[in-house]
């Protein structure tokens, strides 16, 4: 397990000491996800000493970040799969289990989504619009981070939430416009001689 300094990494983030460095933190993604004991986003934001949501808004500023990030996938992909072309050849008694086989395996789902059903990580700005999110997961979607099934059920969540935001921004501007007849009227029965814009 590792120690962390909890204080430094509390004045770090508290006084904003780590600022993104292309240069620096383009290397730091490439070595961590070409590494098969790391090669995860968590090795990474660790590594710098970041969360994942400033992991994401360096990501959305630097093209070149983006670009070693999906390359860092990559490695940590085929170093995955070199280890299973390792692993067919192995041979374990009848009747017991294969301990490095089901490593693997559980890798496989954790980092790469083989197999999995479960949570998905999404690289949303959580102020951001129904339609900005919709953007943004198309664009995560393009990298490759979804399944058939979770990107259909991520679009249909989406689409509901912007249906939604639209009747309520709709319901807005009849507000508005009520409130703007109303004021009409009451200037127009007043005893002034001329209605007030």
């Amino acid at each position: 397990m590792t120690k962390i300094d909890a204080t430094k990494i509390y004045e770090n983030l508290k006084f904003g000491r780590i600022k993104f460095e292309e240069e620096k933190n383009c290397v730091q993604v490439l070595e961590i996800m070409s590494d098969w004991k790391k090669g995860t986003l968590s090795a990474i934001c660790t590594a710098i000493g970041v969360s994942e949501s400033t992991f994401y808004k360096w990501l959305k500023i630097s093209e070149m970040l983006r670009e070693c990030y999906s390359l860092g996938k990559m490695f940590a992909r085929e170093n995955w799969e070199e280890d299973g072309r390792a692993l067919q050849w192995e041979v374990t008694e009848k009747g017991t289990s294969n301990h490095r086989f089901e490593y693997w395996r559980m890798i496989g789902w954790s980092r790469f989504g083989v197999g999995k059903n479960s949570r998905v990580r999404l690289e949303l700005d959580e102020e951001g619009t129904p339609n900005q999110h919709y953007n943004e997961l198309i664009k995560q979607a393009a990298q490759g981070d979804f399944t058939a099934g979770e990107i259909k059920q991520l679009m249909e969540a989406i689409n509901v939430g912007l249906n939604a935001h639209q009747v309520f921004k709709l319901q807005q501007e009849v507000d508005e416009l009520k409130g703007m007849l109303e004021k009409k009227e009451t200037n127009k029965n007043a005893d002034h001689s001329r209605p007030v814009k």
